[in-house]
């Protein structure tokens, strides 16, 4: 998988953290970045994060989120879809499809 921060982002993408990006948790909020921008995390955006592991596809991590949140999980997607393509386009992500046929 190579990462292509400029890739459409939908429900096969992967993604997975780089190198530079810095995650603090400062009294009770998550806040990560890269060399320029910097985010605070709603409580389910840092849920999201945390499942960030370079494997989970964005349907994957809405099942997640459906499941702890009691959320219908299209909704999800789509709200999962708009958080990686605001991160990956400012270089907090990296974002990649699934390969068809890998393993999870």
């Amino acid at each position: 998988m190579s990462g292509d921060r400029t890739a459409p982002v939908g429900p096969a993408t992967v993604a997975a953290l780089p190198l530079n990006v810095k995650i603090r948790n400062h009294r009770g909020k998550t806040i990560v970045g890269g060399y320029q921008h910097f985010y605070e995390l709603t409580e389910s955006a840092a849920f999201i994060w945390r499942q960030i592991d370079g494997v989970r596809t964005v349907s994957d991590i809405a099942r997640l989120i459906a499941e702890e949140y009691d959320i219908d999980q299209a909704t999800v997607v789509g709200d999962v879809v708009e958080l990686f393509t605001e991160l990956a386009e400012h270089d907090v992500i990296k974002i990649s499809e699934k390969s068809p046929g890998s393993e999870v």
